[in-house]
Formats: structure tokens, C-alpha cells, sequence
């Protein structure tokens, strides 16, 4: 996929910034997920264009956030120790529902799952390589795919890791 293209499966013009194309993509991902009765392959274009615009070059898409988080729209960022972190992610994710798009080479984790209160979500893992090489970031992301309020991402995060020592 390329930039023209991932902008306009969000349906968004040359001008798009980080936060319009946050905006489209869940407008987009409320109406197409198959949790909400969606299409899948339709939702799998509409996460591959997001992935791909939210990674790309600076100099194109990426650029700070300026504004406060959307609402429902949480981050947190953890620190891990060396290792294969991007494969563990993927286990971990497994274990907290159905994952939804895999990126090795980009380091893009999303996984699918329905919180506590019947709410759809989805968390998005992007693992950060670190300055340090002894460690990696991993930036998380939780939005809720229906209207109803998601669960505090720590909760969720701190959930997947605690399913691996049960």
C-alpha cells in the first residue's frame, strides 16, 4: 500500500494530518468491523491504511499530537527487556482476544477483544526499538469500536501480561 492510497481508503485528502487520519479511521472501523457486523476484508483495508499512514515518514503523515487524546482513545507506553518482544506481544495478544492485524516488519500488533462490559475494543501495539539496545518501547493504543466506554488501558494491558503467569 501506498500513502495516496491509504489516504484515500480513509477518504481523506493530500493534507490529512495524524489526528484526521485517527478521526477516519475509526469512524470507518465503527461501521466496518465485523464485531458490529461488519465486513472483514473491508476492515482489514480500512486497519492496513491506518497502520500504514500512522507509520509512515515524518514527513508525511506522523507528526506529534498537539491535542489531548480523543475520547476513548488511550496510550500508555511500557518499557520491556530484550528478547523477541514483538513475538511475545503476539502471544499475549492471543490470549486477550482475536488478533486483527500483524506488521513484523513495522512492529504493528492489533488485537481484538470484547471488555468486561460488552464493549468491542481494540488495542494496537507498536513496539518502539530503544535507544538503549538492553530495551524496547511498546506504545499502546485502546479505542473502543462501538460507543460505549472502553476500560482504563492499564487495566487491559496489565490484564494480557497477568494472563501469561496464570
Amino acid at each position: 500500500m501506498d500513502r495516496e492510497l491509504a489516504l484515500k481508503t480513509l477518504g481523506l485528502d493530500r493534507d490529512a494530518q495524524k489526528e484526521d487520519v485517527s478521526r477516519a479511521y475509526r469512524r470507518l472501523i465503527r461501521k466496518a468491523h465485523p464485531d458490529v457486523g461488519g465486513d472483514t476484508a473491508a476492515a482489514a483495508r480500512i486497519t492496513e491504511a491506518y497502520a500504514w499512514l500512522q507509520h509512515s515518514t515524518p514527513n508525511t503523515v506522523r507528526t506529534p499530537r498537539t491535542s489531548a487524546p480523543a475520547p476513548g482513545d488511550e496510550r500508555l507506553v511500557l518499557l520491556l527487556p530484550p528478547g523477541d518482544v514483538f513475538a511475545r506481544l503476539c502471544e499475549l495478544g492471543q490470549r486477550l482476544g482475536e488478533l486483527s492485524y500483524l506488521d513484523p516488519q513495522a512492529g504493528i500488533m492489533q488485537v481484538t477483544f470484547t471488555a468486561l462490559n460488552s464493549a468491542p475494543c481494540q488495542l494496537m501495539a507498536t513496539v518502539v526499538p530503544g535507544i538503549n539496545p538492553e530495551e524496547s518501547q511498546v506504545e499502546f493504543t485502546l479505542e473502543a469500536l462501538s460507543n460505549a466506554v472502553p476500560p482504563p488501558i492499564a487495566a487491559v494491558v496489565n490484564h494480557m501480561f497477568s494472563t501469561a503467569q496464570s
